[in-house]
């Protein structure tokens, strides 16, 4: 009988048998070594342990509580290896469009009051300004209030990164958490950069 060991993913204790434990500490090894050095790695590192958690809790059950070699290798081909990415041209090639699991969530990122109609937006791939402006219309005829706020309570807010790809119908795998966090990040520098270059102009035009 193989041998049962312990490993600790994002603070989750699963049970592995031994050949799954070795081969999942290489894979777990190999995603440390690809981006220890890469800005915003940690981050990147977190958020691909939380999905390898939430993959491995999706197999198991009460009549399975140990995590196989076949379970560890399902994760890795829906997540991909680091060294499935090393080639840039073929990471930004635009006529490459993998399609995921579509879920609908709250875009809290997007919002408005709730987040509903850029949810909307998101799950049907439709301009959210449509959903908006027909809420407006209905509200008016006295109809949506109510509507509005069953699907505010109904729908879940897209929290993690997982969830915010699964909202845009993208895989959630290693190339797309990454870009996601980098996009994320090249987002919050620009507005630092715009806010200190109004900061700057103010400061000239009183002295």
């Amino acid at each position: 009988m193989n041998k049962i060991m312990n490993i600790n993913i994002g603070g989750i204790v699963f049970h592995v048998d031994n050949d799954a434990y070795e081969k999942l500490k290489k894979y777990l090894k190999d995603i440390n070594n690809h981006f220890k050095n890469t800005v915003g790695g940690d981050e990147i590192i977190i958020d691909i342990e939380t999905r390898i958690v939430e993959l491995f809790q999706q197999k198991l059950s009460a009549k399975k509580e140990v995590i196989t070699e076949e379970d560890v290798a399902d994760v890795i081909a829906v997540m991909g290896k680091p060294s499935d990415f090393d080639d840039e041209d073929n990471y930004n090639e635009p006529n490459i469009k993998q399609v995921g699991r579509k879920r609908l969530f709250r875009d809290i990122d997007d919002r408005m009051i709730g987040g509903v109609c850029s949810g909307l937006g998101a799950y049907f791939r439709f301009d959210t300004v449509w959903f908006r402006l027909a809420f407006v219309i209905a509200t008016l005829s006295g109809l949506s209030i109510l509507a509005y706020l069953i699907l505010w309570v109904i729908i879940p807010p897209a929290l993690t990164i997982s969830e915010k790809l699964e909202m845009q119908g993208d895989p959630v795998n290693i190339s797309n958490i990454e870009k996601f966090i980098r996009e994320e990040m090249d987002g919050l520098r620009d507005k630092f950069d715009d806010f200190a270059s109004q900061a700057r102009n103010k400061f000239r035009k009183k002295n």
